[in-house]
């Protein structure tokens, strides 16, 4: 009987253990100080790469309005060709 009560008195020591490990995470003022400089990191670098993120857009807009303008937009030269046929026949 002994041999079956002793593995259970340490798992009760071993979930107590662990259970008032996990039940105070509580942090000291280096470790919060450090984890808002790294935030305060976080953010400056996504803010960055949002703004360049929004000027490529803007540029490869502006390149493919100005290649549309100069371009003239969408031609079709087979439709341009079948209207100028049907004018002559009438």
């Amino acid at each position: 009987m002994s041999e079956h009560t002793a593995p259970a008195e340490d798992d009760a020591q071993s979930s107590t253990v662990v259970g008032t490990t996990l039940a105070t995470p509580e942090f000291d003022r280096r470790e919060v100080t450090m984890f808002g400089e790294h935030d305060g990191h976080a953010v400056g670098v996504i803010g960055k790469m949002l703004v360049g993120f929004f000027f490529y857009s803007f540029l490869v807009m502006l390149v493919v309005a100005i290649w549309t303008m100069r371009d003239g937009g969408q031609v079709d030269s087979h439709a341009q060709h079948g209207q100028h046929s049907e004018e002559g026949e009438e």
